[in-house]
């Protein structure tokens, strides 16, 4: 998981780009059939918002899947709509967000593997349109329902909340778990996401074990003294947040900050 700040994406998004997704969706509120909505939603001139959106992004934003932190390892990374757009699985009744379609705060960027439902012979995921609330019952079903939507609490990690991301623990295997201290609610928080966004699909799995090894190599070499300038720069470049499964390098660095350098790279007192 990456954490986001939505000031990087307001400032790339230009006038122009605004204004188009305004244009697209006041044709969404002036119809009245939710069919003729979703008709909408399907067309091209729809997707090429979302399309454009993502190619408006800054190189530092489109490295890598917000979700999972994989880039070229996951294939592609469309646009994903966090409160779904068409339909909610976890209520049979709601007609979906629509109208937070063309809402640049409801997207996130998603490899293929986060964003679409996929089934392994170990595992299965990917979001769909999951959407679980820790208040279901105050899900939020129409534009009028904007306090319910202010109060709606997502059961599931978010890259664009900034704590989120700290959730996030793996294990000696590169498998992902809560962080040791988290509560209940946090713990339900990162399974539902573990397993909505496929982050225990076996090839990122095995990804992030390479990550690990990578760490205790370069650590290894500091506690021997041997060649310490060039394996901290290493480690201080896969905790870049930029850097691919760069969560995991730091989880499996700060086993290590008992040494001066790891404080170093990871700020550390």
């Amino acid at each position: 998981m990456r954490w986001i700040c939505k000031d990087d994406i307001a400032e790339c998004l230009p006038q122009e780009w605004r204004d188009k997704a305004d244009r697209e969706k006041q044709k969404l509120f002036a119809l009245h059939s939710l069919g003729d909505k979703k008709k909408v939603l399907n067309r091209k001139a729809s997707s090429d918002v979302w399309r454009e959106f993502y190619q408006l992004l800054p190189e530092s934003l489109k490295k890598k899947c917000w979700y999972c932190e994989a880039g070229e390892i996951r294939s592609d990374m469309p646009v994903d709509h966090f409160r779904p757009k068409n339909k909610v699985e976890e209520d049979s009744e709601h007609e979906g967000y629509w109208w937070l379609a063309f809402d640049w705060e409801n997207y996130r960027c998603a490899c293929t593997f986060c964003n679409s439902r996929r089934n392994f012979d170990e595992t299965q995921g990917g979001k769909g349109c999951r959407f679980p609330l820790v208040n279901p019952e105050s899900r939020a079903c129409c534009p009028e329902d904007k306090l319910l939507l202010r109060n709606e609490i997502p059961d599931l990690l978010d890259p664009f909340e900034p704590d989120d991301e700290k959730l996030l623990w793996f294990d000696g295997d590169g498998i992902p778990i809560p962080r040791p201290e988290a509560n209940e609610d946090e713990e339900r928080k990162v399974k539902n996401s573990v397993e909505i966004f496929h982050l225990n699909e076996s090839r990122i799995v095995r990804e992030r074990n390479k990550i690990r090894l990578d760490v205790e190599r370069n650590i290894e070499k500091i506690r021997r003294g041997d060649d310490v300038k060039t394996a901290k720069k290493e480690l201080k470049r896969m905790v870049r947040d930029t850097e691919k499964l760069s969560r995991a390098a730091v989880i499996y660095l700060r086993a290590h900050r008992d040494l001066n350098e790891v404080k170093d790279i990871l700020n550390l007192d």
